[in-house]
């Protein structure tokens, strides 16, 4: 056995870690991982073991939320036409779901509404202006989209009296939406403390600054107060499937938005987790891995429109219903994505050109657009670089009616952490017509005459910022530890780290010198899987589990084999009692 990737080892500062090992009495393993995750002294432990809700900022602490939670509070008194405008992945559907959940709430009723991903494109647009006069709305407030408005909000309010609030949390263009209230805390002068939330957790702070107003008091009414800690179901549901950083106000949302979903009521989401076969072991890998990509599907092969009847449903019978289209629809969407994948996974290993580069872009007619982004990621995946899919729609000729229109790209992008996509988009301005995002995902639209022009700008924003070789992939740890050491009081903090995912990976450690205590055994449908007791010099034991591990079944039960290996350390839990195990990932033999 060999390694896959070359191995590094994450480092901390030696005096970081000494203080937190000495300040806390827990063992210099535990004290790394804690540095490596940011934390500096005993108080921050505190409060990254904890994620209190207490500990969230206020929602008046970002710009214009004061305004547009007066404005939907008024709404919601006077029984104005409300217009929740949404997104068409998973952040912007429950978003909206949220939102008009919260109104329903309130004890009023709002429209929750998604424009169609291929027919009406990404954010404002034409179609949301036509949605206002078709629902006759007096106030229109967009989740998850509409920084990059395009004057839209400004001649929606002009043009027909409704009342534009913006919430999104995309970095913002240089011309802010001119409306009622932009509430984002990536907008320029915005001094909201933490910059990271999803589209999800800005609506889930406007839900809250308008209950607050509602109830002329900080102290919310039972109804509202339980709602609001419900809700946090569909918080760590977005924010999670959006792949936002677990760290900050996202760790302590998504830490009780598990709790939420647990224990939820909602019919859609109760079907959701009947359908995965989750339950009180969910955790946030379990939404990234088998939640979020069935409610992904609906917006990328059909209608988002599918999830807002799913989340927003009212009985079981229902949401069973939609979700059996939901699921039909992943099932396509898993179908185009793997063809895709692979004929673009086969051209970049064919391709010198492409193994040189700094970034991958593709682009190609026919492609499906709703997939593009998830096709992005797996290249990302397997070639450790940024990654451009774009899907281009022909040209359309000329008639005696209408002017020739030029052949259109959709593209969605995925990154690494060493790239930040937002700034890549701005980079790449003058050769697309739209485009924006955050760190790690954006999307953009294009001329197909201008890809060209755009893989190069591309190419050279990225490389500017990536010595040239630092991309080789390369698989990280946390440390070396020894077996022994891996032992309750180590799970039970590592319990606490949780919830892991973006920035706050689950941790990996190294082990040497490991071997079977005996034959370790294969299991499942094909004995694709493996697992045993494993053990090294130290004299600990711990059961070791390693998934799809077939290949390496003849090396792993060879008598007297030693190995250095990578795992993860995992608490799973089986009723309610934690059960540690070491998960491999990556081994080599002695």
């Amino acid at each position: 056995m060999t390694a896959s990737r070359p191995w590094t080892a994450r480092r901390a500062p030696d005096d970081v870690i000494a203080e937190l090992e000495n300040d806390l009495r827990v063992s210099r393993l535990t004290a790394t991982l804690l540095a490596l995750r940011g934390v500096q002294d005993a108080q921050q432990a505190d409060s990254f073991s904890a994620k209190r809700l207490a500990d969230l900022h206020k929602p008046e602490l970002m710009a214009g939320m004061a305004v547009a939670a007066q404005r939907l509070a008024d709404a919601i008194n006077r029984r104005e036409r409300i217009l929740i405008h949404g997104d068409y992945d998973v952040d912007g559907s429950t978003s909206a779901s949220l939102l008009a959940l919260f109104v329903d709430a309130c004890s009023h009723r709002a429209t929750a509404w998604i424009p169609h991903r291929r027919i009406d494109g990404y954010g404002l647009s034409e179609a949301s202006f036509h949605a206002v006069q078709e629902y006759n709305a007096q106030l229109m407030i967009t989740v998850d989209c509409g920084i990059a408005d395009g004057g839209w909000a400004k001649r929606i309010e002009a043009e027909t009296g409704c009342h534009v609030i913006i919430t999104d949390h995309h970095l913002a263009q240089p011309q802010l939406p001119q409306c009622t209230a932009v509430c984002n805390p990536n907008q320029p002068g915005c001094p909201y403390p933490d910059k990271g939330l999803a589209g999800v957790g800005v609506a889930w702070k406007l839900a809250w600054a308008t209950a607050k107003i509602l109830c002329q008091s900080d102290k919310l009414t039972p109804r509202l107060r339980d709602y609001l800690l419900d809700a946090l179901a569909l918080v760590a549901v977005g924010t999670v499937a959006d792949c936002a950083a677990l760290i900050g106000e996202n760790r302590i949302l998504v830490h009780h938005g598990l709790n939420a979903l647990r224990r939820t009521a909602n019919p859609g989401l109760r079907a959701l987790l009947d359908h995965t076969r989750l339950g009180a072991d969910l955790t946030a890998g379990d939404i990234g891995w088998k939640i979020g990509p069935l409610l992904n599907a609906a917006g990328r092969v059909g209608s988002a429109m599918a999830n807002i009847r799913l989340l927003t449903a009212q009985t079981g019978a229902e949401a069973n219903e939609v979700l059996k289209g939901i699921i039909t629809e992943n099932d396509e969407r898993r179908r185009l994505t793997q063809i895709l994948t692979t004929d673009l996974i086969a051209e970049a290993e064919s391709n010198p050109l492409y193994l040189s580069r700094a970034a991958l872009v593709f682009a190609g007619e026919g492609w499906h657009q709703g997939v593009v982004g998830i096709v992005a990621s797996r290249l990302v995946e397997a070639f450790g670089k940024p990654a451009c899919v774009i899907a281009i729609d022909s040209a359309v000729p000329a008639t005696a009616s209408c002017e020739a229109k030029p052949a259109m790209g959709k593209g969605s992008l995925r990154s690494i952490p060493q790239i930040h996509l937002g700034e890549a988009i701005d980079a790449c301005r003058a050769h697309i017509v739209k485009g924006g995002g955050h760190a790690m995902a954006a999307g953009l639209s294009i001329t197909a005459a201008q890809v060209p022009a755009f893989i190069e700008a591309f190419e050279r924003h990225v490389a500017s910022r990536v010595p040239a070789g630092s991309l080789t992939q390369q698989t990280e740890f946390d440390g070396d530890a020894a077996i022994s050491e891996l032992d309750s009081e180590f799970f039970t903090y590592l319990d606490h780290l949780a919830p892991f995912g973006i920035a706050n990976p689950e941790p990996v450690v190294r082990l040497k010198h490991a071997s079977f205590i005996s034959k370790p055994r294969l299991f499942g449908k094909e004995g694709e899987h493996l697992k045993g007791a494993l053990t090294d010099p130290g004299g600990g034991m711990r059961e070791f589990l390693a998934w799809r591990a077939s290949k390496h079944a003849t090396t792993f039960t060879s008598a007297g084999s030693r190995f250095d290996l990578l795992v993860r350390p995992q608490a799973a839990r089986w009723r309610g009692e934690l059960q540690p195990r070491l998960v491999f990932v990556d081994g080599r033999s002695h």
